[in-house]
């Protein structure tokens, strides 16, 4: 693989902090899993190990293969069965970013502007990105260093605004449906964290490569205390039960915010950071797509698919989610979790036990 591109450690750390916790912030659906009370905050802590257990066989098949993406290692192992494997993860990456797409255009026609139509957000979202792609990771990256920050800071502003308001009562009785649903909504939420398969097409692109297994901790670190960080104000203000009736708890949330007659209507800063944020994502997971397909095919040049993937992602992410109640659905933990760790544990692992018997050598970095 040959890498025109670089993208730094922090680049990487700030990239999947900020395609994970974005989606939280407004939809927040880890609260509708179980155990569906009090202790999922407990639950958003506990999601670290099965993050690092779900990365394990990602990051060992990169560890062999360090010059090459998933995309291509694929084929490397399997030969023309492997181009079809390829296609699934094109497809995924394609998938989510459509996914995203939709829920940014169900959250804007719902609660800001909800006599536009959203074929409109839709699409101008999805030109900005295609703008962003074709700037290459290196672009992406430094966009991640810029947004993630900021939103964190907020989260952070936010949290400490709300604080006369939360009844911290709220937190408990703790584990009172016991340790097993609790380490559920763990596992469920971590299986959401898609940007662990999208680190097999980015480390290839990692400029310090000593720093590969510090990125993953870390940025998994941060994504379960942001968890707990936007789950708390939501629980301890509105109690779990209200929570679970919201469409976008942690906006609504942000609406309660008033200090004095100075204060207030936060919720547009709200909408305006998580607009960035929701950027970035999409442009992630459609950079990540149209380099699959340019690792595909050989060719020299991905900036041949943005504009004809953008064509399929604009009526895709209409198609599917076409309400807030189907989308919750899908992205609910009875579909999403065995999906996605379809991509992220299953083809991996097996492909992870193709390249043991082949007797694929290590290179060490």
């Amino acid at each position: 693989m040959t890498v025109s591109n670089k993208i730094s450690y922090k680049q990487l750390v700030y990239l999947m902090i900020l395609s994970r916790i974005v989606i939280t912030l407004t939809y927040l659906p880890g609260l509708t899993s179980p155990p569906k009370n009090r202790d999922f905050w407990i639950a958003e802590l506990l999601n670290f190990p099965f993050h690092i257990l779900f990365a394990i066989p990602l990051y060992l098949l990169w560890r062999r293969y360090p010059e090459q993406s998933i995309i291509e290692y694929s084929q490397t192992l399997l030969g023309k069965l492997g181009k079809g494997i390829g296609f699934l993860y094109i497809w995924f990456f394609l998938h989510f970013a459509a996914i995203t797409l939709s829920q940014f255009d169900l959250f804007l026609t719902t609660m800001v502007m909800p006599e536009t139509p959203i074929l409109f957000f839709a699409a101008s979202l999805t030109l900005f990105c295609a703008y962003a792609v074709r700037k290459d990771i290196e672009v992406i990256g430094r966009l991640s260093e810029l947004i993630a920050p900021l939103i964190m800071v907020t989260v952070i502003t936010i949290l400490l605004l709300l604080f006369n308001e939360m009844r911290l009562e709220e937190l408990s009785p703790v584990l009172e449906s016991g340790l097993m649903p609790v380490l559920y909504n763990g596992f469920t939420s971590a299986a959401r964290t898609t940007e662990i398969i999208g680190m097999t097409m980015i480390l290839p692109f990692l400029n310090d490569r000593k720093k590969a297994e510090r990125a993953i901790l870390v940025s998994m670190i941060f994504i379960s205390i942001f968890f707990v960080l936007i789950t708390i104000p939501v629980l301890t203000v509105y109690g779990i039960e209200h929570a679970k009736r919201l469409s976008f708890p942690f906006f609504q949330v942000v609406k309660m915010i008033s200090i004095g007659n100075f204060l207030e209507h936060l919720e547009s800063i709200h909408v305006g950071v998580w607009v960035l944020g929701v950027f970035v994502k999409i442009s992630f997971y459609y950079y990540m797509a149209v380099l699959g397909l340019k690792q595909m095919f050989n060719f020299k040049d991905y900036k041949t698919f943005v504009l004809p993937m953008g064509t399929i992602l604009v009526p895709l992410s209409i198609m599917i989610s076409p309400s807030v109640v189907e989308l919750k659905e899908f992205t609910g933990y009875k579909t999403l979790t065995w999906y996605a760790l379809f991509y992220m544990v299953v083809i991996p692992g097996i492909l992870l036990i193709v390249s043991s018997f082949r007797k694929k050598e290590g290179i060490r970095l």
